[in-house]
Order: C-alpha cells, then sequence, then structure tokens
C-alpha cells in the first residue's frame, strides 16, 4: 500500500482536523452537513491528499477553518476558542479518525464522506471512541469500500 504522505505526519493531521472539525461544529457553531460541504469544497482536502507539507503540518487547525470559511466569518469563534481550556470532544475525534482513515485507504475525503459523512462519524463517537481505532477503520471500510 502507497500512503499519500510519510507516516510521520499523520499525528499533526490528525490534531489539525480534530481542531478544525470542533472549531467549525461548536464554536461557528455550523451543522455537520454545512461543514463537511466548505471542507470538501476548500484547498484542504486536495492539499492533505497531495502531502503538501504546508498542510500537513505547517497550518494549525484553526488556520484550516480560515482557509475553508474565510478571515470574517471565523475571527470571533477563534478568539472565542482560544479564551477557553481546550477539551477535545466528539468533533475533534472525528477529524482525527476522518484523517486517520483518509491516510489509511489512500481515498479522496470526497469519496470517504459521500458514503460516511461527518454527521456519521459524529453519531458514531458514543460507541467508538474508547475502542482500538482499528475497529473505526474496519466499520468505515464496510461502508466506503
Amino acid at each position: 500500500m502507497t500512503y499519500p504522505y510519510d507516516e510521520s505526519y499523520l499525528n499533526d493531521v490528525q490534531k489539525n482536523l480534530g481542531f478544525f472539525f470542533q472549531a467549525a461544529l461548536c464554536n461557528l457553531h455550523l451543522p455537520p452537513d454545512k461543514v463537511q460541504q466548505a471542507f470538501v469544497e476548500s484547498d484542504i482536502p486536495a492539499q492533505i491528499e497531495f502531502g503538501n507539507p504546508d498542510f500537513l503540518c505547517g497550518k494549525s487547525g484553526y488556520e484550516l477553518l480560515t482557509i475553508a470559511f474565510g478571515k470574517e466569518q471565523t475571527h470571533l469563534a477563534i478568539e472565542e476558542a482560544l479564551q477557553e481550556p481546550f477539551l477535545p470532544q466528539a468533533e475533534f475525534w472525528s477529524g482525527s479518525i476522518l484523517a486517520q482513515y483518509q491516510w489509511k485507504s489512500g481515498l479522496l475525503f470526497k469519496n470517504i464522506l459521500e458514503k460516511f459523512p461527518l454527521e456519521r462519524l459524529l453519531s458514531n463517537y458514543g460507541l467508538m471512541h474508547e475502542a482500538d481505532i482499528s475497529k473505526m477503520m474496519e466499520l468505515m471500510d464496510e461502508v466506503v469500500r
């Protein structure tokens, strides 16, 4: 299997997509379908899939948020997020799982999210967040492939 980028970047991508999705859903107060659409239509997925180091580890999750939603829409939400202690939630977990699955499968984010939408990822948090990550990868494989 050829991976889209070196595994040494994976933790950064997981963390940054986790921050991205948690901030978009919790701080911008957007529904999952709107966040998914903005993510897929932005430059972010292609740059990660291409292995651009600037998008793998050079930008924070908040910078990715600005890319997808624009500085005007995100400025106050990012300020709000930075003033609160960060506690990873289901939204963070969903972004992290999505990054892991995309890296492992080599599939495009768009194709993954068409079959396993963000809302479905979020709904699996309660059951799967304490399980071994391989269980979630298997579940996604059953649906996506």
